[in-house]
């Protein structure tokens, strides 16, 4: 959907923590970069926070059966949909981005970090580790939103084109499909959303037990997973639950599920800023530190379970697992983040 189509009276595009859902200190708090550019794209269509919320709301699913690759894309308010072209040929893509754009159409990029100017990888690791809003071209260059840019100058940047930016273009993103802003009551979403949550979330609590008492013992995780785990935590696992709780507070009859689908966000939050903390010291020793956070998201998710079951009046799931799903899901994560174009290398937890 072209934001051409959107103008007239349309809201600009931009990234603005007043307005945001939940944005207090840093665009991580509560939605990763991806989901706020979706978000920003929304309310450009008119989307409050709390409309937000309920569009990107989905039913729980925080290891996702088998291995997966990629950000969610499919939303009550929208879908998005991927292009892709191997490293090297980001060129390809450049006509096309351009003319969406310039077009008035945003396009979310996640650059090859090796081509990307100003990128902690620029000239080394073909790493695809974070995402942007491209929203304008003009003669200055591409306009961009970034969570990463400084709030001093509103998570802007502007890139001259250079033939190192159009190389960076592997991977690009249109929201379609965009929904009238959704209207639903907390409990309404409820009844959507968290009677097909039930089995899932205990299936992904039982991971989670298995990886943390058995695969993991919190000597050694090797690098490429421990990387792939912050992106699973703070890209897809703190998101699903921050919306939920969002999108069930406000009525005292979702306010259990609520409170708890918050506080586990919260527990997912600590733990991938922790990691990302510990990145920096390249040693696959020092994930240790993290290791009984595991322990802690999972009895937080333990309780959501239990006020998801006793708002759907359904006894909890019994599930088992064995930490091997969860396993393959950090080896997808890492793969498609930093695997620079080659599957990962046998990872050995001895």
């Amino acid at each position: 959907m072209s934001g051409t189509a959107a103008a007239g009276g349309a809201r600009p595009y931009r990234f603005d923590p007043a307005a945001a859902l939940g944005w207090k200190n840093i665009g991580l708090d509560g939605l990763g970069c991806f989901l706020r550019s979706v978000e920003a794209v929304l309310m450009h269509h008119a989307y409050s926070a709390d409309a937000v919320a309920r569009g990107l709301a989905v039913p729980l699913d925080l290891v996702r059966r088998g291995i997966w690759y990629g950000p969610m894309s499919d939303f009550p308010a929208c879908a998005v949909r991927w292009r892709l072209t191997p490293i090297g040929t980001g060129g390809r893509h450049w006509p096309d981005i351009a003319a969406l754009v310039g077009g008035g159409t945003p396009v979310i990029l996640m650059p090859d970090g090796h081509h990307w100017p100003g990128d902690d990888h620029e000239g080394a690791e073909h790493y695809h580790h974070h995402m942007v809003l491209a929203h304008r071209l003009d003669a200055r260059g591409l306009h961009l939103l970034d969570t990463d840019a400084p709030a001093e100058d509103g998570h802007r940047r502007v890139l001259p084109v250079t033939d190192g930016l159009r190389a960076a273009c592997t991977r690009y993103a249109v929201v379609e499909r965009t929904a009238p802003p959704d209207t639903r009551h907390p409990e309404e979403v409820a009844a959507a959303v968290l009677p097909p949550s039930l089995l899932q979330l205990a299936q992904d609590v039982a991971e989670l037990r298995a990886f943390h008492g058995t695969v993991w013992s919190g000597a050694r995780l090797p690098l490429p997973l421990a990387r792939g785990m912050d992106v699973w935590v703070l890209g897809d696992v703190q998101p699903q639950l921050f919306l939920l709780g969002h999108a069930l507070a406000g009525d005292p009859r979702t306010a259990d599920v609520s409170r708890a689908a918050l506080t586990a966000a919260a527990r997912a939050q600590k733990l991938g800023l922790l990691l990302l903390g510990l990145h920096r010291f390249r040693s696959e020793g020092v994930y240790a530190m993290a290791h009984e956070e595991i322990a802690v998201l999972a009895d937080a998710l333990e309780d959501l379970l239990r006020a998801t079951a006793r708002h759907t009046g359904t006894p909890p799931p019994r599930a088992r697992g064995d930490g091997t799903r969860l396993v393959r899901r950090l080896r997808g994560e890492a793969e498609w983040c930093f695997g620079q174009g080659r599957p990962l290398p046998d990872l050995s937890f001895a």
